[in-house]
Formats: structure tokens, C-alpha cells, sequence
């Protein structure tokens, strides 16, 4: 895209993917990654479309790239690659190193950024604790120097253009809700989680460009600059007596007492004791980009409320060290930007448009859209499908959790399939083949979707329900039952029951008359009436007669589904038969998902059953959602010393502790997070489980993996549950109950729940094999 709009497609490749491109800092190149030898090479083409590509191998058994970093001076290229390693290229030799690789599963980025004179590489890599550490490379020397200590979370380095100091963010909290797959602990704490912004000094001797306490401009920072030298050059040697010791070392990572060139010659050590905290608030900040000396760009998770499920906005700051006190809103929703190379210009992503402005002001609405009308791409399906059908099976390869492959011949079932592939004429075809031949692994979790595909045709309508059954009576339909809210404060709009809200009035076994004026008969499918009116206010007229005498009409508003509404009234009428059954001494929790809304129910049941003797924790037909790693914390809990108070009762701490008489009800429809959660359950000795075997899909996917090259995702499952005796667990497998209890349709049909009623019994039976312990006060004291 050039200046005056116009478009240009250089590589012209519709069988081959290139991915993550990159404009070099002179404008000259770009480079990217390409698979178009059969495997993913680093390409360098010349940014005027002008002369040949040069290809650059980067290790005999490629995979997938990514994070490609210019160096300021166009000579190199920083990139991370799905095997947890971090890479540079240098141009002038074409040669790869390996300059780090972590052990953490979930090492997504590492952050790549150069100092200004592209000599230092700076980068975070998460080391064995889980803790992020913030990493110095000496190109040249082969050298690194840990910057920080690798104690508190410290990531995203970035220079400034001044070549004098090193941002970085650094969290106390990140841990607790940061490397998170989906877990329950990191959902509820991630809205939680701030860092605070840094500066590192590179230099012994630079004064700091914020005084301390205060936060105010440091007018001594400055003048480590001669008069009229540039930012970046090199500074006279610092007086006597301002160096200061080394910091604590580590091996290979800058030894005490060891002199490491710096960026302009000077020394690295004790870098720790040269970190400088801005004076900002602590905030979730997302990101970190280098703009004019003395200028940081700063991108800000702004969090609605510690709510699970929640999702943070993300808005765009200036930060100048000249103010260092304030943060200058730029842009809010910004879902991606960057910085151009001089630092003075922002591009950066809002819903589905792209803006070019100035960095150094708000925008007003709208500035600095770009045009990307004249963008259009001529696309050849059947060799585009070709590339995807082998890019798929390099995804299996290099992301699927057993590089045995559950002992399939990748090789042999892509060449097998690849037979079918003339006979695909449609992109919907291609997905199908994908999946009948990716699914000869035999996993859960793996899915096919997505791609070119055309738009559906119509503008589409959802139905609406009522939440009611319905009978055929005298040609009208007549309401048989009617399904009720759930909890009023749940805040999950499918419980919100449209014939169970204030000031409506139905009551079962009345005619179901007209809906918007439109007289309903039996004649036609009752659904029909609803078509489009989900989600919509409508009038519906009701009556106790079929003729339509003594008539009342309200005001509703249909749901799209109704499953959600009748679950909780299975669920409710369960806990009314526990309750009835053990006369109040049982509390029922019903555990409909692992998903964030169904969770804050489950927590408000729990929450509300901490005085009973025993709970039945009923999880049957459910699908799955977040791994319940904190659940399980909270089940176990036991109080381990009281309060007591002058009035009322004592109080346990820990806090909320819940019985230990417990049983989970499990069945063959739980799949996924309900499994994991019952075999921690079990793991855990939590109590018994009973019911039937589980699904048996213990496998997910878990860190990125790349889109297709037409936006199609295949998700491919790279992380499996085991248990430390050494099984699997889970997958192909399931969780097996304690006792085994069948749940029959003839039971169904007469209005029996044989697992429900052996729940009972078993948790009364736990109660009183171990009754709780008494608790008892002591004596108050008597002091002489």
C-alpha cells in the first residue's frame, strides 16, 4: 500500500503461504516467511516489487516462525519459532543462530526488540519458576545479561531511540492469572493482575530521568549528553565515584564483577541496581513501543470488572519522560498497532478498518482511515486448496501433543487423501476431507473450520421461545407448563423465563391465543408464529378459553433457545427432592457448564450450602469450559483455626469452608473440563463419585496456532491430561466412577433418578462413618 492508496500484490502466490511480513527499517525490503520449498524459508524481497527473492533456510527441520524483528540498521531479523526457540538471521552471511530456547510450554513471545544502534538484542523469556525474565544479547559477542532477576514477572523490553535506557514491564500478580490455558485460578484473577512500568539504565554512571519520591523530571539527565550530540552517541566516561557494584550474577547471564560492553562501549553490570520505577500507577499494560527519544507508546488493558468471563478494552497511550507523571490518551478499542521506524506515526487496528495518524496527539474520530477498497486479490480455489491440505498436515505435525502421532503414518494418510482432493469443489468440501483425514489420529478436540467460504444467503432469523410446554386442545394450543427464572441476580439472560417477569400474568393450562395481533391456531406449527422474534418485544394474547373470551395481552420478550431454561428447572427440581428427602441436612449443586457464567452460579450454590453436612455435586451432561483448578482448591478446604466473637456464631478461617461428606455425579455426556474436573476430584480424594463412565476427550488445544492461509483454523490438540502414576487419565479412556449407578430410560420415563437417589444415601452413609469434628471454645481466660 503506497502513500497515494494504490495496491499492489508482489508475490502473486495463491499456493503458497506468506506469512508475517516486515518492512525494513530503510524501506528498501521486506521480509517474511514462505513455505514455497515445501517448507517454511525466510524470504527477503526487494519493497519496490523490483529484482529477485533471496531465500534463507533456518534449521534442516523447519517449522512455523514468527515475532519477525528488523534490526535498525536492516542488517538482521529477530524471530521466535513454535519450538520455544528464539532465532536470529544475520543478511550479510545468510547464517541462523539459536540464541535461546525456553523450557515453558507456554512461552507464546519473547518480545524481540534491538537498541538503536543494532548491536543489543533485548528479549523476556519465561524460565523454570514460571517467572519472566528480561534478557540483554550482545550480537556480536554472543553474550547475554540478564537484566532482571528473574524473581518478579519482568517482559516486553523496549529501547529508547535515545539508546540511553531499556522499558520493560515487570508484575507481582502476573502469575496468578497469567499462562493460562483456560483455567479457572487465572480467569478469576487475570482482571486482577497489574505491572508497573520501568526503565533500565544502560549506562554506569547515566543519571536516572525521573528523580525518586517525587517522580519529577530529573534536570540532570540530560547532561550526559555533549552539547549537540546526537541521541545514541556516546557519552563521556562517568565521573569517579558514581559507578555503582554489580548485581547479584548468574552463569552466562553477566557474572559479578564482570564488565559487559554496553551499547555505546560501556559497562552492564549491575544492571538490577540501575532500574529505575516510573512514577505511574500499577495498570494492566499490554504492550510497549519505542516513538522519539524520550517518547514511549503505551497500550493498556482497561478491565470492566474482576467478573469471570470478563474482557478488557484496550486503549492506546503516549508517555513522554519529560512528563513523567502523565499518560496521554491517543485511541480507544485498539485491538493491534505499530510504530514506524522514525517513531513519529502510529498504525493501528479498530474493529475491522486500519488508521495512520500522528503519534503525538489524540486524533479526532475517524483520522487517518485507510482506503483498502483497492486491495482485491485474484484467488485460484483449487490451488489454494492444495496449500492448505498440505499446510494442515504440517499443523499436525508440528503441534499435535505426540510426535508418535497414536502411532499413525502421517505420511502415508496425507498421500492417501491427497487422492480425493481433485474431486473437492467446494471449500465446505475441503473441511470434510480435512477432518475424515486428520481424524484417523482418533482425538478429541480436533476441529475443522472456518475458510472462503461464500455468505449465506438471506438475512436469517432466529426463533423465539416462550419457555413453556404446550398441548393441541379444541384446534388451539394450550400452555401445559411453564418454566420459571432462574436466580434474579445470575446476570445469564437465557434464565431470564419470558412468562416468569413482574406484571405478567400466564398461568398454565390457559390458551396461547395471538402473538403481535396474529391469531395462533393449531393448524399451523406453533413455532412459525415466533420466527424472527427472538431477542424482539412482542405481544402475546392469552386466555383461559379456546373461543378467545375475558383476553389479556402482554408484553414479552422471547428467548433464542430454551435448553438453558429447562435444565435449571431439572436441576431445581432435583435440589427440591434432595432437600426434601434429608429434611434440609443435604445441599445439591448443580454444575451445568465450566464455562465463566455457569461458574458464578456454582459459586452462589456453594456459597449458600456452607452450613449443610453434605453436598451432591451433580455435573451430569456437562459439556466442559474452563479447567476447574481452583474449584477443586476450594472443595478442599478445611478450617484450620476459629474466631470467636461476643455475639454470633464462631468463624472458621480458611473461610467458606464447604462439608466433607461429598459425592459427584458424573455420566457418559460429561466431556472435556467436566472430566479434568472430575478427575481432580478423585485425585484428590474429594469424596466419591458415582454414575457412569465420562466421554473419555481429555485432549485440547492450548498455545497459538496459525490460521489458514484463507482465515480457516484447524484446531489441533497440543496439550493432554495425565496423572503423575503415569496413565493418560483421561482421554479414550474417561473418568470412571467409584460406583457405577445406570440411569435408565425407564427410569426417565417414570420419574425416577437412580443416581440421584444413590447419592443421597451414599453422602448420609459418608456423614456418618466421619462425622465432623466438634469444634469447641475454650474457657475464656482469667488473668490475675
Amino acid at each position: 500500500m503506497f502513500a497515494s492508496g494504490a495496491a499492489e500484490n508482489l508475490t502473486r502466490t495463491p499456493g503458497v503461504a506468506e506469512r508475517y511480513p516486515a518492512v525494513s527499517p530503510d524501506g528498501r525490503s521486506i521480509a517474511y516467511f514462505s513455505h514455497e520449498s515445501g517448507e517454511y524459508q525466510l524470504h527477503i524481497r526487494p519493497a519496490d516489487g523490483q529484482g529477485s527473492v533471496r531465500r534463507i533456510p533456518v534449521e534442516l527441520r523447519p517449522s512455523f516462525y514468527r515475532e519477525l524483528t528488523w534490526s535498525p540498521d536492516s542488517k538482521r531479523l529477530a524471530f521466535s519459532d513454535k519450538r520455544l526457540n528464539f532465532w536470529v538471521v544475520d543478511l550479510e552471511t545468510g547464517g541462523a543462530r539459536r540464541v535461546a530456547t525456553s523450557s515453558y510450554s507456554g512461552q507464546d513471545r519473547y518480545y524481540p526488540a534491538w537498541s538503536p544502534d543494532g548491536v543489543w538484542l533485548a528479549y523476556s523469556m519465561v524460565e523454570a519458576n514460571r517467572v519472566g525474565a528480561v534478557y540483554l544479547y550482545h550480537i556480536e559477542r554472543s553474550r547475554h545479561v540478564r537484566v532482571t532477576d528473574g524473581r518478579v514477572h519482568a517482559e516486553h523490553p523496549v529501547f529508547d531511540r535515545s539508546g540511553r535506557y531499556l522499558y520493560f514491564l515487570a508484575s507481582n500478580t502476573a502469575g496468578l492469572g497469567e499462562f493460562g490455558w483456560s483455567v479457572l485460578s487465572g480467569a478469576l484473577f487475570r482482571p486482577l493482575v497489574s505491572r508497573r512500568l520501568h526503565v533500565a539504565l544502560l549506562r554506569e554512571g547515566t543519571p536516572p530521568p525521573v528523580l525518586p519520591v517525587t517522580g519529577a523530571p530529573n534536570p540532570e539527565a540530560d547532561s550526559i549528553l555533549p552539547p549537540g550530540a546526537a541521541p545514541g552517541e556516546r557519552p563521556p566516561a562517568p565521573p569517579e565515584g558514581r559507578q555503582r557494584p554489580a548485581g547479584p550474577g548468574r552463569p552466562g547471564a553477566g557474572r559479578p564483577g564482570m564488565q559487559v560492553p554496553g551499547l555505546a562501549g560501556a559497562g552492564m553490570q549491575g544492571t538490577e541496581s540501575r532500574t529505575v520505577p516510573l512514577p505511574l500507577p500499577a495498570k494492566d499494560y499490554a504492550g510497549l513501543a519505542a516513538g522519539e527519544p524520550g517518547v514511549l507508546y503505551v497500550w493498556v488493558r482497561e478491565w470492566p470488572s474482576p467478573q469471570p468471563g470478563s474482557s478488557p478494552t484496550r486503549t492506546l497511550y503516549r508517555y513522554e519522560l519529560s512528563q513523567p507523571r502523565e499518560l496521554q490518551k491517543l485511541v480507544e478499542d485498539v485491538s493491534e498497532f505499530s510504530v514506524t521506524a522514525d517513531g513519529r506515526s502510529i498504525l493501528y487496528k479498530q474493529d475491522d478498518s486500519w488508521f495512520l495518524i500522528a503519534g503525538d496527539q489524540a486524533p479526532e474520530p475517524g483520522a487517518g482511515r485507510l482506503d483498502l477498497t483497492s486491495i482485491q486479490i485474484e484467488v485460484d480455489p483449487a490451488a489454494e486448496w492444495q496449500q492448505i491440505y498440505r499446510e494442515a498436515w504440517r499443523l499436525m505435525r508440528d503441534y499435535f501433543y505426540d510426535p508418535g502421532y497414536h502411532g499413525q503414518d502421517l505420511g502415508q494418510l496425507e498421500r492417501h487423501y491427497a487422492s480425493y482432493l481433485p474431486t473437492v469443489t467446494r471449500r465446505r468440501d475441503l473441511n470434510a476431507l480435512l477432518a475424515k483425514a486428520l481424524g484417523h489420529v482418533s482425538v478429541s478436540h480436533l476441529s475443522v473450520g472456518g475458510g472462503d467460504l461464500p455468505e449465506p444467503s438471506g438475512t436469517g432469523s432466529r426463533i423465539g421461545f416462550l419457555g413453556a410446554d404446550y398441548e393441541i386442545h379444541q384446534g388451539r394450543y394450550r400452555i401445559t407448563r411453564i418454566y420459571g427464572s432462574g436466580p434474579y441476580n445470575s446476570g445469564v439472560p437465557l434464565l431470564q423465563a419470558p412468562l416468569d417477569q413482574p406484571g405478567v400474568r400466564v398461568s398454565e393450562g390457559e390458551y396461547l391465543l395471538a402473538v403481535d395481533g396474529e391469531q395462533i391456531v393449531a393448524t399451523r406449527n406453533l413455532y412459525s408464529y415466533f420466527e424472527g422474534k427472538a431477542l424482539t418485544p412482542i405481544r402475546i394474547t392469552v386466555g383461559s378459553e379456546p373461543e378467545g373470551r375475558q383476553t389479556r395481552t402482554y408484553t414479552v420478550v422471547p428467548l433464542p433457545g430454551e435448553n438453558t431454561l429447562r435444565r435449571w428447572d431439572w436441576a431445581m427440581r432435583n435440589r427440591q427432592f434432595v432437600e426434601e428427602e434429608t429434611e434440609g441436612m443435604l445441599g445439591y449443586i448443580y454444575v451445568p457448564s465450566f464455562g465463566s457464567a455457569a461458574l458464578e452460579l456454582v459459586f452462589a450454590q456453594l456459597l449458600e450450602s456452607v452450613d449443610r453436612r453434605g453436598l451432591i455435586i451433580d455435573q451430569r451432561f456437562n459439556g466442559g469450559g474452563i479447567t476447574a483448578d481452583w474449584l477443586i482448591e476450594w472443595l478442599r478446604r478445611r478450617p484450620l483455626y476459629y474466631y470467636a466473637f461476643r455475639q454470633g456464631d464462631n468463624l472458621g478461617v480458611p473461610t467458606n469452608a464447604l462439608p466433607a461428606a461429598k459425592v459427584l455425579l458424573i455420566n457418559d455426556a460429561d466431556f472435556s473440563a467436566a472430566e479434568t474436573f472430575a478427575l481432580m476430584f478423585k485425585q484428590g480424594v474429594l469424596g466419591r463419585i458415582l454414575g457412569t463412565r465420562t466421554a473419555g476427550g481429555g485432549i485440547g488445544p492450548y498455545v497459538f496456532i496459525p490460521e489458514l492461509i484463507d482465515g480457516g483454523r484447524i484446531s489441533i490438540p497440543n496439550r493432554a491430561a495425565f496423572d503423575p502414576t503415569g496413565s493418560w487419565a483421561i482421554e479414550n479412556e474417561g473418568v470412571r466412577p467409584d460406583i457405577e449407578v445406570e440411569w435408565l430410560p425407564e427410569d426417565w420415563r417414570d420419574g425416577r433418578d437412580p443416581q440421584l437417589q444413590r447419592a443421597i444415601e451414599m453422602v448420609l452413609q459418608l456423614i456418618v462413618d466421619n462425622p465432623p469434628a466438634e469444634v469447641k471454645r475454650p474457657e475464656y481466660p482469667v488473668h490475675q
